[in-house]
């Protein structure tokens, strides 16, 4: 793996076939995959014994599948040199997702895992994958939900530092554009809704050229925050420019 690679694990929830479902991945391995040295994927499904209603495990259950889990993970690494890419929750189910190059015994390795959990059934196969379509197309958030998860991540690093998500504060946005006009475009479009424009600056992305940094007194509540950063992605869209974050001050 790429020596920058740094293992980032979040989880959002959204809908697999009707069902609620919870889907938990390795953000970071989008900066490298597909893996070519990793082209086939393996699943390994656990059929939950008492599920809630909605499909998701109760807590004692939710502990034994982190159990499962952590063996899985120990065992496909060390005999497969498996990548651990990500798992889901639905429907009284739990599936867990690998990519590796050589599938040799893996059907072994999975069995000797799955032995000390005598209570649980449990599916596996293997897929050829070269271009990690499961990876992107399946487990991978769409654009408005890796957005929000990028928010939760500012806000909880917020949160550990005692902030008061409630105060008001300058919240300050970034924007990269393709053009000048393209960001004079933009500056016309938002400075109406109380932003200030506080620099106007080049960048080192030769596609995306110019940047804006805007800001605005917002509170710091994820409801707040998405419904701001949102508005600002959705009109960098239309303007063929790339929204790039925001930064703000603790306020205790």
């Amino acid at each position: 793996m790429h020596k920058d690679y740094r293992p980032d694990w979040d989880i959002y929830t959204c809908h697999i076939e009707e069902s609620p479902a919870v889907i938990g991945l390795d953000l970071d391995l989008r900066r490298f995959a597909p893996l070519k040295e990793k082209p086939n994927a393996i699943y390994i499904t656990v059929y939950l014994n008492n599920p809630r209603e909605d499909g998701f495990p109760k807590d004692t259950e939710f502990a034994i599948m982190g159990e499962i889990e952590d063996k899985l993970v120990d065992v496909l690494q060390t005999k497969l040199d498996a990548q651990f890419v990500g798992r889901t929750y639905s429907n009284g189910v739990r599936d867990f997702y690998f990519y590796v190059g050589e599938t040799i015994l893996h059907d072994k390795y999975i069995s000797d895992v799955m032995i000390s959990f005598p209570d649980y059934r449990y599916d596996f196969g293997v897929k050829e994958d070269n271009n990690w379509e499961l990876y992107f197309d399946y487990l991978f958030p769409d654009v408005y939900e890796f957005q929000r998860i990028q928010n939760r991540k500012v806000l909880r690093m917020l949160q550990q530092h005692g902030d008061v998500a409630e105060k008001l504060r300058p919240i300050e946005h970034w924007i990269h554009f393709k053009t000048i006009e393209d960001r004079t475009l933009f500056w016309e479009h938002i400075k109406e809704n109380g932003f200030t424009l506080i620099k106007e600056d080049g960048t080192e992305n030769p596609e995306f050229p110019f940047k804006l940094c805007i800001s605005r007194n917002d509170k710091a509540s994820e409801s707040a925050v998405n419904s701001v950063v949102m508005g600002l992605w959705e009109l960098s869209q239309q303007v063929n420019a790339l929204y790039d974050g925001w930064e703000t001050s603790i306020m205790k």
